[in-house]
């Protein structure tokens, strides 16, 4: 065994081996336990945007560096951002980061079936700042309706002001109405999705 700062041939193979059989286990560990570990593209991820300029888990790698937003959200831990109002986001959903999920509602996407709900602001700070309005008045019981799904709570959130309108193939064909009112899901203080839409 060579002592002089490097790893033996046995340890190498053996933190091969276990990478191998972790890669292996982790999409079976994910769907049967529901616990989100990170992947091979997590990790080539984290490689990668440590070996570059250090991005929020939410921001896209090409997208330009949003520092009102950063100054906005305080991050508790890794790939965890907390608003002020108390909303956790955190990682999940299809796009990887609930963040990501969020501002996915910040254009139309006019060729999506049905209905998608965008809000009138582009811009992550105003989006978050917006959600953090509706979590606060749903918490007062103001013009508010709550609903609860197992462990989840859908409020359905009336600002009496147009935040957005309805996209998608059914919102363009109706002409893009006006929305005032916010659709949050959450599951304790956990942010799930949010998004403006017509009741």
């Amino acid at each position: 065994m060579v002592r002089s700062g490097r790893l033996s041939v046995r340890w190498l193979v053996g933190l091969v081996v276990l990478a191998a059989v972790y890669l292996l286990l982790q999409p079976v560990l994910v769907r049967s336990l529901g616990i989100d570990l990170p992947g091979l593209r997590d990790l080539t991820s984290l490689v990668t945007e440590s070996s570059t300029t250090k991005r929020p888990a939410w921001q896209k790698a090409d997208a330009p560096a949003t520092g009102e937003l950063d100054q906005i959200l305080h991050s508790n831990s890794r790939q965890t951002y907390e608003s002020p109002a108390g909303l956790r986001y955190t990682r999940g959903s299809q796009h990887g980061h609930r963040l990501k999920h969020l501002l996915a509602h910040a254009a139309d996407q006019a060729d999506r079936p049905g209905q998608h709900g965008v809000f009138d602001s582009a811009k992550p700070e105003e989006i978050v700042a917006l959600v953090d309005e509706a979590y606060r008045q749903a918490q007062a019981g103001r013009d508010v309706r709550e609903e609860r799904e197992g462990e989840r709570t859908i409020y359905a959130v009336d600002f009496g002001r147009r935040i957005g309108y309805i996209g998608g193939e059914s919102g363009n064909r109706r002409n893009r109405p006006a929305a005032r009112h916010l659709r949050l899901v959450i599951e304790g203080h956990n942010f799930v999705t949010a998004f403006p839409y017509r009741p």
